[in-house]
């Protein structure tokens, strides 16, 4: 853990991040970090699994998270300490070893699509489709992202919340049962929520989808995999040309990660992003605006590399 956090902050000084380490706890797994105590559901902490509990009163589930809700209580939300080791890490690391003041502090949520289609309800089918007892835990994962958001803003006050929604890249395909309204009118509920704390919102998905989607919500942020995916992105210029014109701004996830061979350099990186760049050009995407309103990435998360391959990733 403060090996991961040292890195961190070494390499990205003004901008770091909190990372997740599922590779050190299970618990720090995206859908489970994020679930204890939620409506409606319970954690098996031994294999690392979240269910819906029958056994549970609905309505005293119901009351308990709207009350929260609508009086801005996020306290019962929480994260535990067990489940939340790369957050609480960072958090101790910078208050004793920041030297140079932060521009910006970045975290991460799952989003309520990925969730949705994570967990099944009593009669077996994803939770999403359960109107009720999804708007419970949508409201539960609002609280829990508010709380993340008040445990950021003790270190920088400038936090980026990125939603990971990785579940997005089976849009379109015959067995992916979310319509594209849900999609959007989900994140849109989240984005705002979380807008509305103070914070720039981002979206992050690793695997193809149906980017005027993304391109289309009020995100801050959209982060794709420059490194696999540019071409299916690059099929949406005029969505493109929207978001750029509210502002949004582009993460080039253009270091790879699952597909990382260590044999990567800055220069071949750095051709194959101005390469792209000149694709977007031929598509109408204004340069200027375009390198104005970008940041670099990795293409996904680092937690399932080696640490000399997460070392080497994070240095490109």
């Amino acid at each position: 853990m403060p090996g991961a956090c040292a890195l961190i902050a070494r390499t990205l000084p003004q901008t770091p991040f909190w990372p997740q380490l599922p590779k050190h706890s299970i618990l720090e797994s995206m859908n489970v970090q994020v679930s204890p105590g939620l409506p409606f559901l319970k954690v098996e902490e031994a294999k690392g699994e979240v269910f819906f509990d029958a056994t549970l009163d609905p309505a005293r589930e119901l009351e308990a998270v709207y009350q929260s809700y609508l009086t801005a209580d996020e306290t019962s939300y929480e994260i535990p300490v067990r489940y939340a080791g790369g957050l609480e890490g960072m958090v101790g690391y910078l208050k004793g070893n920041q030297v140079f003041p932060l521009r910006f502090f970045k975290g991460q949520i799952v989003g309520p699509i990925t969730f949705g289609l994570s967990v099944k309800d009593n009669s077996g089918k994803n939770i999403i489709h359960n109107e009720v007892a999804f708007d419970a835990v949508m409201k539960g994962l609002l609280l829990r992202g508010r709380w993340i958001i008040r445990r950021m803003k003790k270190i920088c006050e400038e936090v980026i919340l990125f939603i990971d929604e990785p579940g997005l890249s089976g849009y379109g395909s015959a067995f992916f049962s979310v319509d594209a309204s849900t999609v959007t009118g989900r994140l849109n509920e989240m984005i705002e929520e979380f807008q509305a704390q103070g914070v720039r919102v981002g979206v992050h998905c690793c695997g193809n989808t149906d980017w005027s989607l993304l391109l289309r919500t009020k995100a801050d942020i959209i982060n794709f995999d420059a490194w696999s995916f540019f071409e299916r992105f690059s099929l949406y210029p005029e969505a493109l040309n929207d978001f750029l014109s509210r502002r949004g701004v582009l993460a080039w996830g253009i270091v790879p990660t699952s597909e990382f061979t260590g044999k990567e350099t800055v220069e071949v990186l750095e051709e194959k992003l101005e390469g792209e760049l000149r694709e977007l050009k031929s598509r109408g995407i204004g340069q200027e605006i375009l390198r104005e309103r970008s940041l670099l990435t990795t293409s996904c998360g680092m937690g399932l590399m080696s640490v000399e391959d997460a070392e080497k990733a994070t240095g490109l």
